[in-house]
């Protein structure tokens, strides 16, 4: 996928993603598991209704707490 767009006028940015799968069903269903995780987490919480992809914390998405996150990655 390639994303471009202006910050201002004559400076064009542009973003590039990829991704290449060893196998696509173990990444569909991991995927899947961590949407699950997500949701149970949030129904925990008292969140509950219908949800899409964009209304998922990528936070919530790991099995890994936000403290061990935030260490690991920032």
């Amino acid at each position: 996928m390639i994303c471009s767009g202006n910050t201002t006028a004559g400076n064009t940015q542009v973003i590039e993603h990829g991704l290449t799968l060893g196998s696509n069903p173990e990444f569909t269903a991991s995927e899947l598991v961590a949407y699950a995780r997500a949701v149970h987490r949030m129904a925990k919480l008292g969140q509950h209704g219908a949800k899409t992809v964009f209304d998922v914390a990528p936070g919530w998405l790991s099995p890994k707490s936000a403290a061990q996150l935030r260490a690991e990655l920032l």
